[in-house]
């Protein structure tokens, strides 16, 4: 048997067939488009699906669809659409970069408090999430009609199975829903004048959602009656799909905003933000926090100043130690949010020689996106979250230079996953699992997780690290009261 996984991102739609020792038996992509104007940012609910019904049929092209045990989904978080009492979408959905809310978030948090809301949902007050954005949808007319907000999971479990269920990990990210009882929290609701009955149910990954209507059969390729389980937040699917499962495992989704993830057997709340949630491994919880400007920086520095490819960057990089080791650069080209949140800071390059050229500041955009992973982990660890291993997966840990510095500055090995597709991979783990084809979501982890490959600290790249790290954060607290 088979068991498929479907992630929705936020540029795209990916579809992954697994057997259940975890080998590839298909892959399909679908690209759909992001609508801007400003702080507005939309995507058509309407492109997830179609694109995942594309993706589908690429992915099992060359396969019976009856030999499909089941589905569940890996999903973008806090991207909401309204749909009408006939179950179809009220305008674009907005993403969870979408920040027009911003006068709507002031007043959540005048109302109940930055630190009611952080500690009941684990998020802290954001434009961008479901309480604030919801707020501001209610003022427009056109709404008037609305039965249902859904994020991108529930609208896709509607299409599926005609049942629009959610999970625990992205029911909090909506900001509505309190992660210590397990209930969307009424005081919050209270205070952004949202009923129960405008959300959707939550029920707990792996839960059985219902089975593949004809539509969605006639609209992808699966075969009607196959049966979809619930699915959960990309970034816990991830953690799945890379092995991270186990208190003290972290992950680091390096893409171009770079995510961390530590997994604790508690919810982490600190002064910094970090985000608890609840992980889909039983009596586990995730903590989130998004290393901004990471991956960013680099793409950024790339497109605008080198023609050379990733293994040119690498190879000329990894020679650069001696001439870059007065050479600084603080990634804030969007503003420093975790840990440091201060919007107004912006990117900064320090030290610069005339004997530098533009494989020393590549180095030194690396290093500093190494230094943000050891910030994170000591932020974590100070809050009695200590990792014992960090896996990697994403863009960057292609790259086996940048691989060496993130486990050199941070002094821990690094796993990295060799899987690209860990989202889908973790949400077709889920599918096996809810199914019963495994007698626990953790047999189901280990049996289907790919391979992967292991990066160990350099000794000498430890000691220069580590003394450049300290002047790196001195520099920082330097720099930063200019940011005011």
């Amino acid at each position: 048997m088979s068991y498929l996984g479907i992630d929705i991102g936020t540029t795209g739609a990916k579809a992954l067939l697994i057997n259940e020792q975890g080998s590839v038996l298909g892959k399909g992509y679908a690209s759909y488009r992001l609508l801007t104007d400003g702080c507005k940012i939309e995507q058509r609910a309407d492109d997830w699906t179609q694109c995942s019904a594309s993706a589908i049929r690429q992915a099992i092209q060359n396969h019976d669809p009856a030999s499909i045990a089941a589905i569940s989904l890996s999903t973008q978080g806090a991207s909401t659409v309204a749909i009408d009492a006939q179950r179809n979408p009220i305008g674009n959905a907005l993403t969870w970069m979408d920040t027009r809310a911003k006068a709507e978030a002031i007043q959540l948090e005048e109302s109940l408090g930055a630190n009611y809301i952080y500690r009941s949902t684990g998020w802290r007050v954001n434009p961008a999430l479901d309480a604030a954005k919801i707020m501001h949808i209610k003022q427009d007319a056109s709404y008037q009609n609305v039965s249902l907000f859904l994020l991108t999971l529930e609208y896709m479990n509607l299409f599926l199975t005609g049942n629009p269920v959610c999970d625990p990990s992205n029911a909090s990210i909506r900001q509505l829903y309190n992660i210590s009882q397990q209930d969307y929290d009424q005081k919050i609701l209270d205070a952004a004048n949202i009923k129960r009955s405008e959300l959707p149910e939550v029920l707990p990954t792996g839960s059985f959602v219902g089975y593949v209507t004809a539509t969605a059969a006639g609209a992808s390729g699966l075969k009607a009656g196959t049966p979809v389980y619930n699915g959960a937040h990309d970034q816990y699917c991830a953690s799945l799909g890379a092995g991270a499962i186990e208190k003290g495992d972290m992950l680091l989704s390096a893409g171009t905003t770079w995510v961390i993830m530590g997994i604790n057997d508690s919810p982490l709340f600190t002064n910094t933000y970090i985000a608890p949630g609840v992980h889909p491994m039983p009596g586990l919880y995730g903590a989130i926090a998004s290393l901004v400007g990471c991956g960013s920086s680099f793409q950024w520095f790339k497109n605008e100043f080198l023609s050379d490819d990733f293994k040119e960057i690498d190879l000329q990089s990894e020679l650069r130690t001696d001439r870059g080791q007065d050479l600084f650069f603080f990634p804030f080209l969007s503003g420093a949010y975790y840990p440091e949140w201060n919007l107004k800071a912006k990117g900064t390059f320090s030290g610069i020689s005339l004997d530098h050229d533009r494989f020393d500041f590549s180095r030194s955009i690396m290093e500093s996106s190494a230094f943000a992973v050891r910030q994170a982990l000591d932020d974590f660890a100070a809050n009695n979250c200590h990792i014992s291993r960090l896996k990697m997966m994403g863009g960057a840990a292609k790259s086996d230079f940048w691989c060496k510095l993130i486990s050199s500055a941070s002094n821990v090995p690094v796993e990295i996953s060799n899987e690209s597709d860990a989202c889908a991979l973790g949400a077709a783990m889920i599918a096996a699992s809810g199914v019963g084809a495994f007698d626990s979501l953790q047999d189901a982890v280990r049996a289907m997780s790919g391979e992967s490959s292991l990066m160990l600290p350099d000794p000498t790249l430890v000691a220069i690290l580590t003394e450049k790290y300290t002047r790196y954060r001195h520099m920082w607290h330097c720099i930063a009261q200019y940011y005011v």
